[in-house]
């Protein structure tokens, strides 16, 4: 499915060597990296590759799921409220730790 953007921001003083057009379109119509439109001027293209797509499906696929488990969260609401809730705090440390680690 193609998507043109035309005239982005056309209020300011373009520089570099994008033309004035820019048309995203997927693999299956694109024969070079810079084609010349009906203008003479040159567009830029981008593909889409099959896995730019497979992932933008999971993505859907995954803002469907439920954002918070309510089951579970009313499992810890009745066990910290009956006084039967348990935590290990070496865990809870550790888990924070490998957090901070994946994030560097």
């Amino acid at each position: 499915m193609p998507i043109d953007i035309n005239n982005i921001n056309s209020n300011t003083p373009r520089s570099g060597k994008l033309g004035s057009n820019v048309k995203l379109v997927n693999s299956d119509s694109v024969k070079s990296s810079t084609e010349t439109g009906s203008s003479g001027k040159a567009q830029d293209s981008v593909s889409l590759t099959d896995m730019s797509q497979r992932l933008k499906a999971m993505e859907q696929q995954i803002a469907r799921l439920p954002i918070i488990d309510t089951q579970k969260v009313e499992q810890v609401k009745n066990a910290i409220n009956s006084g039967t809730y348990e935590f290990n705090s070496e865990r809870i440390a550790e888990k924070m730790i490998q957090f901070e680690r994946d994030i560097l």
